[in-house]
């Protein structure tokens, strides 16, 4: 921790304050090290920043009346600019990422609500604009943030009256732990890796600059720049095959295939010394290719590139310069006009390049590489005969492990594939978060505690991701939110789960309380059918013009399961508020699964609340979820089918089945002779999902081959499949497991989960071994060549991941805590 960072924490320990809010200004473009101006901020209004090149404003504000706020924002200077209230990205300068009012939080038409009294924690960050690698912005930069209190939220481009935010409303102090959650992330945010979405870049933080990889033919001019590793050749083949991926970031292996080359790219990164590998694998005629190395400052971030003799010289503003040297002389091949450019000929083999002044050998590169990855795989023999389990669930994680400054830690999205963010300047501000793929992202990067950081940062930057109304939304990116809809609620589940095998009582606390408001929201506005029993649904927001929203298809979407056979159809209901300005929408259907993982969430709030003597919250909690759970037990047995289904309104049986079902025993709304009946029936079944009684495939077959379809074997829509209607997904198989867990206690129900991690896993293994893919989703096919979905989507992985939790090596669970 810098010292500029002491003396507020330590008036804090101490239990005093500090005056207003606090500036720190860096030379640097990375708010590193040690600030060069401290001083207090006694005004939001017309803030005058002098600038370095990177400051940040810190503290709380306490609101003076129980309303709606709405925060107007106004910058000058040339800089970026993010601001958070309570990490709400309320308002931020456009470049890099557009403005999107109407479901941004802190808007008119979406502001944040607050009772008399509270606190939320500001943060401000702000930078100097270098797009081309030198300060560009004024010396002084201006923000004005003032804040209106509203009876009720306005349409989006109100003439609202904006006013200052009162000195006495603002403290320099942040919570203790606020103050823990921002020393781990930014202790994550150093060190060599592939930070942004480009596989080709490797970059360094907190430097901020890159060397940009570029593989060029020189017959046609043509180089690749960038890459992921969903993209493939004209020819259809797969253009990545990924290796191993330290939870260091101390090494990382790819190979990568363009026109008629094919090569690897190996390093060794994180906080030690970068030592970077290509070397050809084979080509028609290795000398018309070329490795082009050019070096950027990422994130508009400021410093100077040169070449040194053959080394590579970067040096960002402020900070020490860093050497890059390669194992021979550049031939200097340019292609394609780069300013600064080190270019290696591919017909005189491999090319290695090293952090440090002194030119390595290519042997020293190829022994520091080959000695990182015997390091690396060395980890994975702890796992015993699963060690290749663990490595696909490591690569699952870590190949999507980014940093962007539009969020405040390093987090995990769901694939480099995927981008929501509105008008991104450039490739290195795209990116998405997903509720509850996610979540389950830190569930599975919790298994290893060299990676229980980067669980805990991933975390805590998608439940803070949670709207002005308190949900986790079903997107967030760049302040643009689904503001109509959530996603299936797993937050309290997987933290209850880490902090079992933890023990970090701070994370907590830090995030009870917006779980617990996202569990108070579903009884607000997802129980308005007729049992008062939680369903799906997608609401009318003022100005949020999304096409799904308040329709049928918003609250599918809410399912998780966007095109399941079981909501075919339209049986959505929609209650309009009286001035007509927002409307409530739910589907007129109670679904079992989404019922029982509310009960199940609830449940897993209640054990957190009772960690933190919140007893009230705690009985709160705990008659919720049983008086949800006894809807599900009275109102959602088939009898006729002998497995819970889900339900009309009405009161008929919707019979699409799908594994949701068995998520009735996350709620324990099942019987012992329910839960014995739909294992033996249904899961057991090789008409319905398709998993043998001992995990071997007997029985099985080819067309439902793997087991646990996304919709029953005997559905019509599964025949020809399509996304949800059949394939077979990491989510499912994670929820199921958790199900048969609580009964444990039936040997028929426990079996039948030994029998799910084996089919499951080996169907993981199967597409990890052939094409080094962890899919989206997967054919229940037997001879499937390759994933149905996206071809790298972490949660694919949740497939072994119940092996590796069933063998023991998750640790000590919460579901077996209970009676604690």
């Amino acid at each position: 921790m810098s010292s500029s960072r002491l003396l507020p924490l330590l008036l804090l320990l101490l239990g005093g304050t500090t005056a207003d809010l606090q500036l720190e200004v860096y030379e640097n473009c990375a708010m590193h090290g040690h600030a060069h101006v401290v001083s207090s901020v006694p005004s939001l209004h017309l803030l005058q920043v002098p600038m370095g090149c990177s400051a940040e404003v810190t503290g709380t504000l306490t609101y003076n009346a129980t309303a709606f706020y709405a925060f107007d924002c106004s910058f000058d200077g040339g800089h970026l600019v993010f601001v958070w209230i309570d990490d709400h990205l309320v308002c931020h300068t456009d470049p890099p990422i557009a403005r999107t009012p109407s479901s941004t939080d802190g808007s008119p038409a979406y502001p944040l609500h607050a009772v008399k009294g509270e606190t939320a924690t500001v943060v401000i960050h702000v930078y100097a604009m270098a797009p081309k690698g030198y300060v560009t912005s004024k010396p002084v930069a201006t923000i004005d943030i003032q804040w209106a209190a509203i009876s009720a939220p306005a349409p989006a481009h109100s003439p609202l009256k904006y006013t200052p935010v009162p000195r006495s409303a603002l403290d320099a102090t942040l919570p203790p732990n606020e103050v823990l959650r921002r020393q781990l992330q930014n202790s994550l945010k150093s060190g060599w890796n592939l930070w942004t979405y480009n596989l080709l870049d490797v970059a360094r933080l907190p430097d901020s600059f890159a060397l940009s990889l570029s593989l060029c033919q020189l017959s046609t001019q043509q180089c690749l720049t960038s890459i992921a590793i969903e993209d493939t050749l004209p020819s259809g083949e797969p253009a990545v095959r990924v290796g191993p991926f330290a939870t260091d970031q101390s090494y990382w292996q790819l190979y990568v295939a363009f026109a008629a080359l094919n090569v690897s790219i190996s390093a060794t990164g994180g906080s030690g010394t970068l030592h970077l590998l290509v070397e050809p694998t084979s080509c028609d005629n290795c000398s018309d290719y070329s490795l082009r190395v050019s070096p950027r400052y990422v994130w508009y971030r400021a410093g100077a590139a040169s070449v040194d003799g053959d080394s590579l010289r970067l040096t960002p503003q402020a900070m020490n310069a860093t050497v890059v040297a390669p194992t021979r002389p550049p031939t200097r091949h340019t292609v394609g006009g780069a300013s600064v450019a080190l270019a290696f000929s591919l017909g005189e083999g491999a090319v290695g390049l090293r952090e440090g002044g002194v030119a390595p050998t290519l042997a020293q590169v190829r022994a520091a590489v080959a000695a990182a990855r015997s390091k690396e795989v060395a980890r994975y023999g702890a796992y015993g005969a699963y060690g290749e389990v663990k490595e696909a669930l490591q690569a699952a994680t870590m190949w999507n492990y980014i940093y962007t400054p539009a969020e405040y830690g390093p987090f995990l999205p769901v694939s480099r594939s995927w981008n929501f963010v509105k008008k991104a300047s450039n490739s290195d501000w795209k990116y998405v978060i997903f509720d509850w793929d996610n979540i389950f992202a830190s569930y599975m990067t919790a298994l290893d505690p060299t990676s229980k950081d980067i669980s805990y940062s991933n975390l805590i930057q998608v439940v803070r991701s949670r709207t002005a109304r308190g949900f986790v939304p079903n997107f967030s990116a760049g302040g643009s939110k689904s503001v109509d809809r959530t996603e299936p609620p797993i937050g309290a589940k997987v933290l209850l789960e880490i902090h079992a095998k933890y023990r970090d009582l701070w994370l907590v606390e830090l995030l009870f309380d917006d779980l617990l408001r996202w569990n108070d929201w579903f009884i607000a506005a997802r129980t308005f059918g007729p049992l008062g029993l939680v369903s799906l649904g997608s609401d009318h927001i003022d100005g949020y013009t999304e096409s799904a929203s308040n329709q049928m298809q918003g609250a599918r979407y809410e399912s998780g399961l966007d095109n399941s056979p079981m909501y075919d159809g339209e049986f959505f209901n929609r209650s309009v508020a009286a001035d007509g300005s927002f409307a409530w929408g739910q589907m007129e259907l109670y679904d079992v699964g989404f019922a029982s993982m509310f009960v199940q969430e609830a449940e897993c709030l209640a054990q957190l609340a009772a960690l933190l003597n919140r007893s009230s919250d705690r009985s709160k909690l705990l008659a919720r979820a049983a008086a949800q759970r006894s809807l599900i037990s009275e109102h959602l047995w088939d009898e006729q089918a002998s497995i819970f289904t889900n339900r009309w309104w009405n009161g008929s049986f919707y019979r699409r089945i799908s594994p949701t079902s068995f998520y009735s025993m996350l709620a324990q709304a099942a019987t012992d002779e329910q839960a014995t009946s739909m294992v033996r029936l249904w899961l057991l079944s090789p008409e319905h999902f398709c998993i043998s009684p001992t995990g071997d495939f007997v029985g099985n077959s080819d067309d439902c081959y793997w087991g646990l379809p996304s919709i029953q074997k005997s559905d019509v829509a599964f025949p020809p499949l399509g996304y949800w209607r059949g394939y077979v997904w990491g989510p499912m198989a994670q929820l199921t497991y958790w199900s048969l867990q609580y009964y444990d206690h039936i040997p028929a129900v426990r079996a039948g989960r030994k029998a799910l991690c084996k089919q499951l896993t080996a169907l993981m293994l199967s597409q990890w071994r052939s094409n080094r893919h962890i899919c989206e989703n997967f054919s229940p096919h037997k001879n499937a060549s390759d994933c149905s979905g996206t071809k790298f989507y972490h949660w694919g992985a949740l497939t072994g991941l119940i092996t590796l939790i069933e063998e023991g090596f998750y640790g000590q669970q919460s579901i077996f805590l209970r009676s604690e």
